[in-house]
């Protein structure tokens, strides 16, 4: 796969049906930890809110459900150095509310990627740079550069919108196994 520095790449059908079906199940379920995220993007934004669960950050697994949620989707994705993965979820709103503007990581290196995994189907998406509206439709895989500006949509069909959102750092040579994690 290679991106260069303003594309992106979506792919449907993005893990096994039954790896899918099991990894969706997880972290679907109500014995999933949430925890409160007062702001979605810009931490100015009072009106706007949703749930995350990070798995990895500051260099360090944060997250008991890291082997059995993320390592079947980690293994598919490119070969790369992990920075931090989170999954985020959004609630169903009466209005379609589209969150700030942002990248992931402002100055980050040339190689630095992310990957949003959208476990679930519904109204909300991604939108890239004002311009490309990426549905959120389960088991599809958004790849994108880190300086590609997006937000989140957040949807009003359904009750949430869950995505698994992995920064990490693409290997210059390739290696097995998929996306590793950084010690």
């Amino acid at each position: 796969m290679d991106l260069d520095g303003n594309s992106f790449e979506v792919i449907e059908d993005f893990l096994p049906k039954q790896t899918f079906v099991d990894l969706s199940q997880r972290i679907s379920s109500s014995d999933f930890p949430w925890f409160w995220g007062d702001a979605v993007a810009d931490p100015k934004d009072t009106k706007n809110f949703y749930f995350t669960h990070t798995f990895y950050s500051d260099s360090s697994i944060k997250s008991a459900a890291f082997n059995s949620v993320l390592m079947p989707l980690l293994n598919s994705l490119p070969n790369g150095d992990l920075y931090r993965v989170k999954a985020n979820l959004f609630v169903r709103q009466n209005d379609k509310l589209t969150h700030g503007k942002h990248v992931d990581l402002e100055n980050a290196p040339p190689n630095f990627h992310t990957a949003i995994y959208y476990v679930n189907s519904n109204n909300g998406g991604t939108l890239i740079e004002d311009k490309h509206f990426i549905k959120s439709e389960a088991n599809k895989v958004l790849i994108m550069k880190k300086n590609l500006p997006h937000q989140s949509v957040g949807p009003t069909d359904e009750k949430r919108r869950i995505v698994i959102n992995v920064n990490y750092i693409i290997n210059e040579l390739p290696a097995p196994g998929g996306t590793t994690v950084l010690d």
